[in-house]
């Protein structure tokens, strides 16, 4: 008896005859049936099939113009067009230009574009505001945490357009306050790089933001003597034009240009050999 699952794939039976040996010159001949390669359904087509019920070359054709009938192949420069009404773009595949295909692969209509929706709104449904409670400035609420991608500094990053990258922080205060002033860099009070809420957030100057933070440059801030000792008044603290931000033992300097004009102390000759 054919199963219906054979009869509904229309695919052939074939007969196979195997002998089984038990021993001792005892055998047996089982015959059965087994499913064979279904052909393709187009007419005058013997092949085997591949998919959708079709061989390999009708699947090719419609897989490429959207008709298994079609047998011109395409070439570089393709005569054909977009098959959507008032598209002159060349056809790409199934019949549709390259956006009008990528509109119908995502959306299942080339019609159908996709929604253009508000930065402001794509950027504040990626902030979890059930963050932690900084330790310090308490009483500003919670810290808004940054769920989506950060930078290798731990900075969330946004994208606000195609092409167009900023940073979370300082696009959530842009957007709650106003624009930042030039020159002027964006300090988190709570301490914690991807927080976004803007009442954690003071512009600040660039050494303000150096000096509030962690760096080894804060360490040497606080630093009241040099490695000699000699404490760092204003009268033993020399500022070079060139770096404001940075100082210099005059003591320590007086001491290293009195050794280097002190010429070195040579031995003769004649008192070596003695010697």
């Amino acid at each position: 008896m054919v199963s219906d699952r054979f009869a509904r794939t229309s695919a052939t039976l074939i007969s196979a005859d195997m002998t089984v040996v038990y021993g001792h010159g005892l055998s047996c001949t089982l015959t059965y049936m087994m499913p064979g390669n279904a052909t393709c359904s187009m007419d005058d087509c013997q092949k085997e099939t591949l998919a959708r019920g079709w061989c390999a070359t009708h699947y090719s054709r419609w897989y490429r113009s959207g008709d298994p009938h079609a047998k011109a192949r395409r070439t570089h420069q393709s005569s054909r067009t977009c098959k959507v009404e008032r598209c002159a773009t060349a056809a790409h595949t199934c019949g549709y230009c390259v956006a009008h295909y990528k509109r119908w692969r995502r959306w299942g209509d080339p019609m159908i574009r996709r929604p253009k929706s508000d930065p402001v709104q794509r950027f504040w449904a990626k902030v979890d505001k059930e963050g932690p409670t900084p330790a310090t400035f308490r009483h500003r609420g919670r810290c808004w945490r940054w769920a989506a991608g950060t930078t290798g500094q731990g900075y969330g990053m946004f994208h606000p357009s195609k092409g167009v990258a900023v940073l979370a922080h300082r696009y959530a205060y842009e957007a709650a306050t106003g624009p930042i002033p030039v020159g002027l860099h964006i300090d988190h009070l709570c301490r914690n790089r991807t927080c976004v809420n803007p009442g954690h957030l003071e512009p600040v100057t660039p050494g303000e933001n150096t000096r509030r933070g962690l760096g080894i440059s804060t360490f040497n801030a606080l630093k009241t003597h040099c490695p000699a000792g000699h404490p760092y008044s204003e009268s033993n603290t020399y500022r070079s034009p060139s770096k404001p931000n940075g100082r210099r033992c005059r003591a320590c300097a007086r001491d290293y240009d009195r050794n280097r004009r002190t010429p070195p102390t040579r031995i003769r000759t004649t008192d070596w050999k003695a010697a």
